[in-house]
């Protein structure tokens, strides 16, 4: 990885004295420091708080020529302050992406190799740029732009560990085969759409040569007239299961949007995962998963709710949220968040399983500070709080009685160095 750090130091140096293209060179710089008592997990008594500080490092070299051809090389190196001692010569850079696009046409591109995928809401294909580890794709993705301003990408993906000779066996816990197709259009001035269908494949953990696959259909409408703006975005999954279990499951979010004053915007809205019913079970598994997506930015900043249908155990979630934020300066903005958690069905009492709990899990507040210290410098503070029910104890562990809460500092630097 030296060597690849090396070279792209060199190719720094060396293309602008060539005269030819265009070139650049960023990097980003991302410590955080966080207290812990409560995050993700709520508390028990035993439980002590933890603190750490763990940082991101990316260097990215851009390269376009001719306006034909174009290519990103990004390394990354994730680390948390202490794992390795100060002489250590463990490697810790990675590639986070490295892909080259053509453009054969004005309006069409296609770009190969390791890249981000991001889409609408980023609910179900995000960047996910929260982790550490960011989210990139191995995949091919066309890409055309028509005059009017509508956008169709396709895109596709297949996987494997390693180099074989014969079969396709692809042993880990991730999608063997990606397709897609996004098509983003404006249908009037105060109105676009998005239409997105994702067929993913995984291989069955027992049976090499049975993929199932899995359709997810989405659709997001975005209306906005001026005085306030209103999105929705339902979506709706079937297919199979890895293990082979049909599914019918869906998904659906409804969100507005004004401001309040010229210092003050409001976003109320709610988000809603179908799940499982666990108490008198069906046939076909009914736990909407969000693939690829995000939740930090979306089901509260402690992180409780990330993934589905795993943080919900198959149950589901409804969050209704109101989200604010106050502009205090120039530089300077305050955000204050509510969310209220509910499992959308019946999870069963563990001392008797024939009797769902009660549906209610939480509430969580969520208030950030971001100052921007100057044109890529920012600073955010951040505390949050979960009060957490009988019913949080029971599908996420933990005590209601104990304080959850938590806290972070943050720089985000992302510099321009050609």
């Amino acid at each position: 990885m030296r060597r690849s750090i090396i070279f792209l130091l060199m190719m720094a140096m060396v293309l602008p004295l060539l005269g030819q293209g265009q070139f650049s060179l960023d990097g980003q710089i991302r410590p955080r420091a966080e207290f812990r008592n409560g995050y993700r997990e709520m508390p028990t008594e035993e439980a002590k708080p933890a603190g750490q500080v763990n940082q991101r490092t990316r260097l990215s070299l851009s390269y376009t020529f001719d306006e034909r051809v174009a290519t990103r090389i990004s390394l990354q190196d994730l680390r948390i302050w202490g794992q390795n001692v100060t002489m250590s010569n463990n490697p810790t850079f990675s590639i986070y992406e490295a892909w080259v696009a053509l453009m054969p046409g004005e309006r069409f591109s296609i770009t190969a190799g390791r890249q981000e995928l991001r889409y609408d809401t980023q609910r179900l294909m995000a960047i996910n740029d929260w982790a550490l580890t960011g989210r990139t794709h191995d995949a091919l993705v066309a890409r055309y732009e028509t005059t009017g301003g509508s956008r169709l990408h396709i895109g596709a993906a297949f996987n494997q560990s390693q180099n074989l000779n014969f079969g396709t066996h692809y042993p880990l816990n991730n999608y063997k085969t990606l397709n897609y197709i996004w098509y983003h259009t404006p249908l009037s001035d105060n109105l676009k759409a998005s239409f997105h269908f994702i067929a993913d494949g995984y291989e069955h953990p027992d049976d090499p040569e049975d993929l199932n696959l899995r359709a997810t259909w989405a659709s997001y409408l975005v209306y906005n007239p001026g005085a306030f703006e209103l999105r929705l975005y339902p979506s709706f999954q079937h297919g199979k299961t890895a293990m082979g279990q049909d599914i019918s499951a869906w998904y659906l979010m409804v969100e507005g949007f004004s401001r309040i004053n010229e210092n003050w915007t409001v976003r109320p809205g709610v988000e809603i995962f179908s799940g499982n019913d666990q108490v008198n079970p069906g046939e076909k598994f009914n736990a909407f998963s969000d693939l690829y997506g995000m939740g930090h930015a979306r089901n509260g900043f402690m992180d409780y709710f990330t993934t589905f249908p795993q943080h919900t155990n198959n149950a589901g979630l409804i969050n209704p949220y109101v989200k604010n934020v106050f502009s205090l300066s120039e530089n300077t903005n305050f955000q204050a968040d509510l969310h209220l958690f509910f499992m959308q069905n019946d999870f069963p009492d563990p001392e008797d399983t024939n009797t769902a709990i009660d549906k209610y899990l939480g509430t969580e507040i969520d208030l950030t500070l971001n100052y921007r210290f100057n044109p890529f410098t920012r600073i955010i503070f951040g505390y949050s709080v979960m009060f957490g029910s009988e019913s949080m104890e029971i599908l996420k562990g933990g005590s209601k009685d104990e304080f959850a809460h938590w806290a972070f500092v943050m720089i985000r630097m992302t510099p321009r160095f050609i």
